[in-house]
């Protein structure tokens, strides 16, 4: 057992593999027998359905435009991808070594980057639609090696319509003992049919730097899950169970068990048996938060922050027909229209709101503007005050209604 673990710890595979086409029809799932690795994805996952249409299928396209090589990743953005770096470059063959403190030991070398319209995104749970875009531009965090630098983003060459994006951590990192979800397209030990699958609950094992001789180095930019996940899975997203928010791509991982390409099913190295056991790494999101930003201000937008509200919907404001419209989830009669407001925090609200009790619920209000005939009054000028009301019984100064309660947070 512990030579099997010294052979995992020296040198661990990344999780892409190539697709073998005989054909070159893009728009049509690969038949069995055309794909070197045709399972579906995830160890002992399963199936996968619109909840994660998030997670996408990243492939590299050979020159006349056939799918040569398949990853994982997540939308950030209707035109904005995270995956993993290996996805999207040639890279040195063999396994990766990594020290706990980041530095590379051996392999994981990026000899070059692919162009980025090389690249194409499928959306939704099964490999039958066509590429739904491109890549337009490939950020990365500039290093030529994979240890502790396993992450890339895509910025793809349109915005993908209706198309389901994910919340991302970019402010504290992943914890020990924290559930992920794990969604891909990579090979699996329970399934024969090809799509996208998923396995929820599995805790991380430890957060970089890190290293011990059970789990193995863990970069300060990674951190470590057990059995889960495999080739084809690379890029693909570890989702917070809590808050639904992405904290991971995956990197590389394996168990160090000897592989016959003759007669070992794909998934050999990638479950536990009593002699060989998985370990998995993944790249954290959370330290690569510069190049995230970087990415949305080359894109346009802002990300959907974890805990934060979806970016798509209204800021406070904005004319709305419900709250389902709106960032918090409130949309209020104001100045004889529906707008969007923000709930009122001990009291306070930015310039040009004000804190108004709506059917017992203190929101953030738009302030009235001066009327025409105040206006006159004042002179003109567009900077007329207005006095409060003299008593509890005079008329305020606008109705507030309020249209829609703030909207339940799901989490996933």
């Amino acid at each position: 057992m512990v030579r099997s673990m010294r052979r995992f710890v020296a040198s661990l595979s990344v999780f892409a593999f190539g697709l073998l086409s005989s054909g070159c029809a893009f728009d049509s799932a690969p038949e069995s027998g055309s794909v070197g690795r045709d399972r579906s994805p995830i160890i002992n996952g399963v199936g996968s359905t619109a909840e994660d249409d998030s997670a996408v299928w990243v492939g590299v396209l050979s020159a006349e435009g056939c799918p040569s090589g398949m990853c994982s990743g997540v939308l950030l953005a209707d035109n904005v991808v995270l995956t993993a770096r290996h996805c999207v470059s040639q890279t040195q063959g063999g396994g990766v070594a990594c020290a706990k403190d980041g530095r590379p030991i051996s392999g994981g070398g990026v000899r070059r980057d692919y162009e980025a319209s090389r690249l194409a995104v499928v959306v939704g749970p099964k490999m039958g639609g066509k590429a739904a875009a491109r890549g337009q531009q490939v950020l990365n965090s500039g290093t030529n090696n994979l240890c502790n630098n396993d992450i890339a983003i895509v910025i793809l060459d349109r915005h993908i319509e209706g198309a389901k994006i994910a919340p991302v951590r970019l402010e504290t990192a992943p914890a020990k003992d924290e559930k992920i979800l794990a969604v891909g397209w990579g090979v699996s030990n329970n399934s024969s049919r090809y799509g996208r699958r998923r396995r929820p609950d599995i805790p991380i094992l430890a957060v970089g730097p890190f290293s011990s001789s059970s789990i193995g180095a863990v970069g300060p930019n990674e951190f470590a899950i057990g059995e889960g996940i495999c080739s084809g899975d690379s890029g693909g997203p570890a989702y917070s169970m809590e808050t639904g928010a992405v904290v991971g791509v995956v990197s590389r991982g394996g168990n160090g068990a000897p592989y016959d390409p003759t007669s070992d099913p794909d998934y050999t190295q990638c479950v536990d048996t009593g002699d060989y056991t998985t370990r998995n790494i993944y790249t954290r999101v959370d330290t690569f938060k510069d190049l995230v930003l970087q990415a949305f201000a080359i894109a346009g937008g802002e990300p959907w922050v974890e805990g934060g509200p979806d970016p798509r919907k209204a800021k406070a404001g904005t004319a709305c027909a419900s709250g389902d419209v709106c960032r918090s989830g409130l949309c209020v009669e104001a100045n004889g229209g529906l707008v969007c407001v923000d709930p009122c925090v001990e009291g306070a609200c930015s310039d040009g709101f004000t804190c108004t009790a709506a059917s017992g619920t203190p929101v953030c209000a738009p302030i009235a503007p001066p009327s025409a005939a105040l206006d006159e009054a004042g002179g003109g000028g567009g900077c007329a005050s207005v006095s409060a009301p003299a008593s509890a019984g005079a008329t305020p100064l606008f109705g507030l209604a309020l249209a829609a309660l703030l909207a339940t947070r799901r989490r996933r």
